[in-house]
């Protein structure tokens, strides 16, 4: 469990605005797609965050607990920046007390090493794989692996025994495979045959924990790409015209705009809710959380549909922004069971 967060409004309001301002500069959303696919452009960008202290998200969280966390994965998905942050947090939470990574941890911290996450059984999708820790080994194969094409390590969730496998990228017997789709860089697929890991033991229940951490990032992320597309709406609602007066006038599209307003603020609060039970150290951290990946899955793919919808026509080309944080918001949200699997979390707890 969480130790309480130091973190006041005004330096979160602060961390949202360097973070912001720092990939307005270094990641510009006019080349954020082709450079998605550029593993050197990304690598670069790594380092670079590393100088501000990012690549050590959730090492210390009495400085940055989750709230904070979820903030900067928040910024991301509004620039469209896939660097392996998500790998990072993770990787920072469950092994900054153990001194056989410290080497690991080091590297990550000077942005020298990068960390891909796969949940393996702890992921929700029946699709997602599963392997076997036997020896000193891993056995099996994954799917749906991001940041693989940039990552030094992959970080494994082991089911039984449980607890966390470091693999390193070069291990004899791990192939990796991009399987395109609507994430961008593509997802991977991992597969050992088999390949020697270091093992980190952990309780089931931890790894579990880490494992929604992990979901409530990637909602994050989707929720500020659904709230970019929102803002790319507004400002095409008040230029467009058709029938001689602005579509912002029509009470249609005014409809939808309110619409993924309050849904944008519903998502908004019940992540704020789930980041600040764990904070707090409420050992039902993980029914806020089911709860706000319940209402965040749908709630945001209506957003984003909605702002292609205000759009019309160029809110499908690829040279608009707008595709870019539909992918994303799919792709997050579709990942680790989504909204389904969250609400049968809160059928569990709730009906016993």
């Amino acid at each position: 469990m969480a130790e309480k967060s130091g973190a006041s409004a005004e330096e979160r309001q602060l961390l949202r605005d360097s973070v912001r301002g720092f990939l307005g500069t270094r990641w510009p959303v006019e080349h954020a797609v082709e450079r998605a696919g550029d593993a050197a452009a990304v690598t670069a960008l790594w380092r670079e965050l590393s100088g501000q202290g990012l690549t050590a998200l959730g090492s210390d969280l009495t400085e940055a607990g989750l709230g904070e966390i979820l903030l900067v994965f928040d910024e991301m998905g509004r620039a469209s920046c896939p660097v392996p942050l998500l790998g990072a947090v993770i990787a920072n939470l469950a092994l900054r007390q153990q001194p056989s990574q410290a080497a690991l941890l080091d590297g990550l911290h000077r942005g020298v090493n990068s960390v891909a996450l796969a949940l393996g059984d702890y992921d929700g999708d029946s699709a997602a794989g599963c392997v076997d820790y036997a020896n000193g080994a891993l056995t099996g194969t994954i799917s749906f692996v991001e940041g693989a094409a940039t990552a030094t390590h992959f970080l494994v969730m082991v089911d039984e025994p449980s607890g966390l496998a470091v693999v390193p990228a070069d291990a004899p017997g791990l192939s990796v495979t991009a399987t395109p789709g609507l994430a961008v860089p593509a997802l991977s697929e991992l597969a050992f045959a088999p390949s020697r890991a270091d093992f980190v033991a952990l309780p089931g229940e931890m790894v579990a924990e880490l494992a929604q951490i992990a979901r409530l990032a990637c909602a994050s992320r989707a929720y500020g790409a659904a709230q970019r597309a929102f803002d790319l709406a507004i400002a095409h609602a008040k230029l467009r015209r058709q029938f001689g007066q602005l579509i912002g006038q029509f009470q249609a599209i005014q409809h939808k705009l309110v619409n993924c307003l309050i849904g944008l603020d519903g998502a908004r609060l019940t992540l704020d809710s789930a980041a600040a039970s764990y904070d707090r150290g409420d050992p039902s951290w993980r029914i806020f959380a089911a709860a706000a990946l319940a209402y965040s899955g749908p709630a945001l793919r209506q957003v984003v549909l909605e702002a292609h919808h205000t759009l019309g026509a160029i809110g499908y080309a690829e040279e608009h922004e707008v595709p870019r944080h539909f992918r994303r918001v799919h792709a997050d949200l579709a990942r680790f069971g989504g909204a389904p699997r969250a609400r049968a979390e809160l059928a569990d707890y709730l009906l016993g």
